[in-house]
């Protein structure tokens, strides 16, 4: 048995605490037999509230039937199946046992809710004395593979050391990046040689139209040590041996934007390896994402004087180089 299912026609009638919540979008004759299917599923520890309003702030999934549904919102799931039943399964399926929330935090999705960078980010605030009064889904964005890759809420803070409720910015995030500096020592800070990575964004605004950055990119599921190795692998074609690799920590990149960090990585390389880069002529990448890298070799002199990369990266290559000097 899980815990207590509550079926609600109103915002106003939602309960102050609950696990999971699914807005109901079902023809009226079949919204019966969804609630019922919903109530004998439901296995969290938690309450499970159930709105049928065409309109909630509250709603972790969307069970729409016949689907699928004609609008989710932002971070939301509408699983869909060929038959009601199927459908139901799905939902509950995509819950799991859902996870408690109270005030503000019920209006985030399970779907967000669940990312690290969210988590990292409300445990943050809540360690501060800080509480989630409000949090608007405003935009998420799937991957190819449909896992939710960014998302945006337009949040309300009470700042407990202000003794004040902030409501005008937004918290965008995405998986947590990891990157790597493959760099070869030179007789002076300048003259020290770094690997980059040049790369189409449709973002970018360097001169040339490119982003030059670190072989790096994210892949929670793998660890960030691993995503590093396989990063600098995909981007470079370099295969980097586990233990040459030395941990730098992490941080926020963009802090008055983004939620989400990134984790630092270095190899010192040598010279026959540096030459290595200097003669790849063709491009690396994984052709399925769009993807395409050309690995270059640059001294810091000319990152700097050049304005190849963004601060961010420059941050990056000048704390590695300040360890390891």
């Amino acid at each position: 048995m899980g815990g207590e299912v509550v079926c609600v026609r109103e915002d106003a009638a939602v309960p102050a605490r609950f696990h999971a919540a699914v807005q109901l979008a079902c023809a009226e004759a079949d919204q019966g037999r969804a609630i019922d299917g919903l109530r004998d599923g439901w296995r969290g520890p938690g309450r499970l509230v159930i709105v049928t309003a065409a309109r909630t702030r509250y709603a972790d999934a969307v069970l729409a039937w016949p689907g699928p549904a004609r609008e989710l919102g932002p971070g939301r799931v509408g699983p869909c199946a060929a038959t009601l039943a199927d459908t139901v399964r799905a939902v509950l399926a995509a819950l799991g046992t859902g996870a408690a929330r109270g005030d503000g935090e019920r209006e985030v999705p399970l779907a967000i809710w669940r990312t690290p960078a969210f988590r990292r980010w409300h445990a943050v605030q809540r360690r501060a004395g800080n509480r989630l009064v409000g949090a608007r889904p405003v935009w998420s964005f799937h991957a190819r593979s449909d896992a939710l890759f960014f998302w945006a809420l337009h949040v309300t803070v009470h700042i407990a050391s202000e003794a004040r409720t902030k409501d005008n910015e937004i918290v965008l995030s995405r998986p947590d990046t990891s990157h790597v500096l493959l760099y070869r020592r030179g007789a002076s800070l300048g003259d020290t040689e770094v690997v980059l990575v040049r790369e189409f964004r449709s973002p970018g605004s360097a001169p040339d139209g490119f982003v030059h950055e670190l072989p790096g990119g994210s892949g929670e599921h793998r660890g960030q040590r691993a995503t590093a190795l396989a990063e600098v692998r995909e981007e470079t074609g370099f295969g980097l041996r586990a233990d040459r690799l030395r941990e730098h920590g992490h941080r926020p990149v963009a802090a008055t934007l983004s939620a989400h960090h990134a984790h630092l990585h270095s190899a010192e390389l040598t010279d026959d390896e540096m030459d290595w880069f200097r003669r790849q002529s063709r491009p690396r990448g994984v052709a399925a994402d769009s993807e395409l890298t050309w690995p270059e070799v640059r001294t810091v002199d000319e990152i700097v004087a050049q304005r190849l990369v963004d601060w961010p990266t420059l941050g990056m290559i000048f704390q590695v180089l300040h360890d390891v000097r």
